[in-house]
């Protein structure tokens, strides 16, 4: 571990994601990062969307409206950075490092380098501008996708240094030109004294999907598949916690395919509001589809799983592939395919033994992702490109 050289050096992070209240596993990324500087007694600010928030657990928090994505995607991102650009102006002349967890609030970050003398660490879980290509566009967006695309590549060639979350993407970053010596792969964590391992009773008949609900992440498959579940299991009960842009059309679906009944919804709720309806569930899916921005990152959600006893049902894509072992800790169905998923729940609502040896074998491997040690990696990172 890299010590503190010094208070007098300046460091300011910033998301899009929201830090208070917390949404998303970037935000819980970000705050471990933030809390190791402290520690380390470096002079600190955050600019993220933190609902009017001004101090964070000691820390200084400039607020900020977070990108909404429900129009439009790239005018939503290009208003956000452009609140953020006044605020980074605010402090960019006695910024030692700019540390910033993805590029959505990096877009000006490249020409203010080129101008005042900072570093820019970029910590990548995500590359938006791929998900462009499978979500929803109008005829501008659509003919500016490629650009915006070749942009985001752009930010990221542009940081002294590079974080990222899998070994999938450092692999696509070196593809598209970027030095492979500032790319290091940090994996995603958890802090496993904030997961319960209580289950509720009645959750050997819950099934879950905790997290937002985007085109990305491939709710509508869970949907598809329950009704081919209830057929066999009447009982069980599916619920989704989490928002999205998706969460509309996925209730509709629901209905629409008349197994409403057998789901709960809950709209987006605190970390720790959500977290608690793992108790409810022995099975929690990762429905995401495989395309090439879901096949390079994890997700939170899968350590969450681990933690909290719920045996892990996922699409077989090769970023989760480097951290999970199948059926060891985790079980994997054909992405996109609701008969394939119907059968692999099926199986472990019936299969007690086996759905035991995968939670068994998931409290293992998640021992091998803490959070604070891979916060810790990230600011070693930081600090030793000032050295």
């Amino acid at each position: 571990m890299i010590q503190g050289i010094g208070n007098n050096k300046n460091i300011v992070i910033s998301t899009h994601d929201s830090l208070y209240p917390i949404k998303g596993g970037g935000a819980l990324r970000t705050l471990k990062v933030a809390y190791e500087l402290r520690g380390r007694g470096y002079n600190l600010r955050i600019i993220a969307p933190t609902e009017g928030a001004s101090e964070l657990n000691g820390i200084k928090l400039l607020s900020l409206y977070p990108p909404t994505k429900q129009h439009s995607q790239i005018l939503s991102t290009i208003k956000f950075n452009i609140r953020l650009l006044v605020k980074f102006l605010r402090f960019v002349r006695k910024t030692d490092i700019f540390l910033i967890h993805n590029t959505i609030a990096a877009i000006f970050l490249p020409f203010l380098k080129k101008i005042f003398k900072f570093r820019f660490i970029l910590d990548l879980t995500d590359i938006h501008a791929e998900y462009l290509f499978f979500g929803q566009r109008n005829l501008f967006e659509k003919l500016l996708t490629p650009y915006l695309l070749r942009y985001e590549y752009f930010i990221i060639k542009s940081a002294d240094y590079i974080t990222v979350a899998t070994k999938a993407m450092k692999n696509l970053l070196i593809l598209k030109g970027i030095d492979n010596g500032k790319i290091e792969v940090v994996y995603d964590g958890i802090d496993r004294e904030n997961i319960f391992q209580e289950k509720d009773e009645g959750a050997e008949h819950g099934v879950i999907h905790l997290g937002a609900m985007d085109r990305q992440h491939g709710v509508e498959v869970i949907i598809r598949a329950i009704p081919y579940v209830t057929k066999e299991f009447p009982r069980v009960n599916f619920f989704f916690v989490g928002g999205g842009r998706e969460f509309i059309n996925i209730k509709k679906l629901a209905q629409k395919l008349g197994v409403i009944n057998n789901c709960v919804f809950t709209d987006w709720l605190p970390c720790e509001e959500a977290r608690e309806f793992l108790k409810k569930a022995c099975i929690g899916i990762i429905p995401r589809k495989d395309n090439l921005p879901n096949r390079i990152i994890t997700t939170l959600k899968i350590y969450e799983y681990w933690a909290s006893k719920t045996a892990v049902i996922s699409s077989l894509l090769e970023g989760i592939k480097e951290i999970a072992s199948g059926n060891k800790d985790i079980l994997w169905f054909e992405p996109g395919n609701e008969r394939d998923l119907a059968r692999k729940i099926i199986f472990l609502l019936i299969h007690k033994e086996f759905k035991d040896k995968l939670i068994k074998g998931g409290l293992t491997t998640v021992n091998n992702f803490d959070m604070e040690k891979s916060a810790s990696r990230i600011v070693d990172s930081a600090l030793f490109i000032l050295n």
